[in-house]
């Protein structure tokens, strides 16, 4: 589980909207003075990040909550989103020059414009397996508060 700490600012029934510092990698780099990339990522990028969810846990506005992600749902839908669209996108420009390299559209940009519209479709079909899978391995979650006051006896 991916965890992130969080403040609550709004709860209506069982919906919870907190806020996120966004953290970046170049607030610990060394050479962030000489960077032009940590002087961009600091004016383009928000400084909180919002999120409703559902949630079972009791919370009130202003508390610091731990947010979870589970790993499994990431890394699925990183190869979803990401490998599949570019192992499609690769073997379909091979097939492309293979069906047509003995025909009148031999040529690279037709190669990769077909590639391209087969991939779009591709790509447009994966969202919609998407929307009818379960989303709640993707969904992060309020994790309940650690220690509480357990006696030991």
């Amino acid at each position: 589980m991916i965890k992130e700490q969080a403040t609550v600012i709004a709860v209506n029934g069982d919906e919870v909207t907190v806020a996120a510092q966004v953290v970046s990698t170049c607030n610990a780099c060394q050479a962030q003075s000489d960077c032009g990339t940590g002087t961009i990522a600091k004016a383009l990028t928000p400084k909180m990040n919002e999120l409703t969810l559902r949630t079972p846990v009791a919370v009130k506005i202003g508390q610091q909550v731990t947010i979870g992600v589970p790993e499994r749902g990431i890394v699925t839908a990183s190869v979803l989103l990401y490998i599949l669209p570019l192992l499609f996108f690769i073997g379909s420009l091979v097939v492309c020059q293979l069906l047509l390299r003995d025909t009148l559209l031999h040529h690279e940009l037709v190669h990769l414009v077909m590639a391209g519209a087969l991939t779009y479709v591709f790509y447009r079909q994966l969202a919609l397996y998407l929307r009818k899978l379960d989303a709640r391995q993707f969904q992060p979650v309020i994790l309940p508060p650690q220690g509480g006051s357990q006696t030991v006896e």
